[in-house]
């Protein structure tokens, strides 16, 4: 699996409550598969850990990428969460890649809804 920002081929698995996510040791950006993402934004912080911490590259934030799956373009799109992230979106495996720091991002703005 080549990460679709820095090109590395240096990924983790982390599983959180039986879901499995591929996360980048190099730039730490996250790869989701479909509804994965939706389902790890309920967990408690704390299960959350492997996932959250991360910085931001600007630089890297704004590349375009091809899905680390099927090598498809990925559509960058504003989330529906919070409009300060973009997602990149893969629309033939529906899966999503969040750049370093923006999985923190949206769990907090998900978090600071529900309190």
């Amino acid at each position: 699996m080549q990460c679709p920002k820095c090109q590395t081929e240096s990924f983790v698995t982390r599983t959180i409550r039986g879901i499995s996510v591929d996360r980048c040791t190099n730039c730490n950006g996250i790869w989701f598969d479909e509804r994965e993402l939706a389902s790890l934004l309920n967990e408690d912080a704390r299960a959350l850990t492997p996932l959250r911490g991360a910085t931001t590259s600007e630089e890297l934030n704004s590349k375009r990428g091809r899905c680390p799956r099927d090598a498809t373009p990925l559509l960058r799109m504003y989330s529906a969460i919070n409009s300060e992230v973009v997602v990149d979106t893969c629309l033939q495996c529906h899966g999503i890649w969040l750049d370093g720091g923006e999985f923190d991002a949206l769990f907090a703005r998900v978090h600071r809804r529900s309190t």
